[in-house]
Parts: structure tokens; sequence; C-alpha cells
């Protein structure tokens, strides 16, 4: 299951995974009918459901019934984010409630109903959250964004240390400036310039560390926390 897999690196993941081999399932704000277009080939082997992360228990409601339809939930990624640049005095009580909904409290709520049915599983399972450069780093203009993908970060160490008995794992990765269709040329360059090793990420290669972490070859890795940043966190 992957939030906010309809554009960006949510749909990076999902074009990695499914190429991988997973069955994907999808939580997205847009349309459904939409989907098709957005995912061309991809709308027939991978699940949408249309759902507003924001509407807890409708969220949670859709998360059970893809579990269902699974028979179960082997992986949650936790992708679906929103951030706000704002001055930190400036921030307003809709900025601050829409980014620790959706960046926090909907990663909790999932990944609790996700934990519900790993917990009989033989196998366990794997929750996986997106955070971000931010919730390592200290950044003007970010402070409620960076607190929020810190807090994630903690939940998902958290989670690892008291579900690892039970073969739970779970793991972040913080993605700095990723190159994505909507950064253009001028902000492409301007960001450019902050990256020690002087090169943006791109989806694909935030994919394939997903990818990764998914596999038996990381079967041993929670808890973990990974920048792909090119060195901003440093």
């Amino acid at each position: 299951m992957v939030t906010g897999g309809s554009s960006g690196i949510g749909f990076g993941i999902v074009r990695r995974l499914s190429a991988d081999g997973h069955t994907v399932h999808v939580l997205d704000k847009q349309a459904a009918e939409q989907w098709p277009s957005i995912a061309g080939p991809l709308a027939e082997a991978v699940a949408y459901h249309c759902v507003d992360l924001t509407d807890f228990p409708a969220t949670r409601s859709r998360l059970s019934e893809s579990i269902e339809q699974m028979n179960g939930i082997d992986v949650l990624i936790n992708n679906a984010g929103i951030m706000k640049f704002e001055n930190a005095h400036e921030s307003t009580e809709a900025s601050v409630r829409s980014q620790i909904a959706i960046n926090v409290e909907a990663p909790i709520h999932l990944s609790a109903a996700a934990i519900q049915s790993m917990l009989p599983q033989e196998t366990g399972g794997h929750i996986l959250n997106i955070a971000s450069v931010a919730g390592l780093k200290a950044t003007a203009k970010l402070a409620v964004y960076a607190a929020t993908k810190a807090a994630i970060i903690h939940y998902t160490r958290s989670v690892a240390a008291e579900y690892a008995s039970r073969r739970i794992r779970a793991n972040a990765i913080c993605p700095g400036a990723v190159q994505t269709a909507l950064t253009t040329r001028v902000v492409f360059a301007m960001i450019q310039k902050t990256v020690p090793l002087g090169v943006m990420q791109t989806v694909e290669e935030v994919a394939s560390l997903v990818s990764w972490l998914l596999s038996d070859d990381a079967r041993n890795v929670t808890g973990s926390v990974y920048s792909l940043d090119g060195g901003m966190s440093l």
C-alpha cells in the first residue's frame, strides 16, 4: 500500500514496485476516474483508492478494505505529504493543522491499522515512512514542516523498537531535493547549488532505495533512517 501514489516520489515508487512484481494498492486524493490517465498501462495492474487522508475514519476503513482484498498486507509506505513555505511567526492555524494531519497523524493511524493486520502474520511486515532532510536539519521557512518530519522519523524508530520481536520492521527515508517534472530550470539551479554533491536526487533513486529495503537483502534492517540527499543533511 502506497499513499500519495499518483504523482512525484509516490508514483515513482508505485512504478518500481509494480515492476518488481509486487501487488500494489494506492491511497490518494485524486479522483478515481483520473487514475487511468495518470497511470497509463499501470492502471490495470495497480489498484487505486480515492480517499481524503485527513478523514481518518474513512482512511482506515479504505485501508481495511484493501487489506481484505489482498488477504493481508506486507508493506505500508506512508509517502503522502504536504509542505508549506512560511515564516514561523506567520504560520496559520490552517497550515499547521494540514501539515500535522497529513505528515504525522495520517501515517500514525494507517500504521496502527496495518500493524494490527501484520501481527498475526508469520512473515510480519514493514512500515516505511518517507520523511525529509528537513526532519534532520534546521531549515528556514520550513519550521512546521520540519517538525512534522522529525516527528515521523522518531515515530518510525519507536515502532521499530516495539515490534521487532514480532518481525515487523519500520524504516524511514529522508530525501533531499528531488527532481520532478514540477521543478523549473531556475528552481533546479538554485537548489542544486545547496547540494554538496552537486546533484539532485531523482524519483527513480528514491524508488530504488525503497525496492532494496523491501527485498530479502534488507531483512535485518529496521529502525534505520536513510538520508538520500547528496549531503544536504551534513
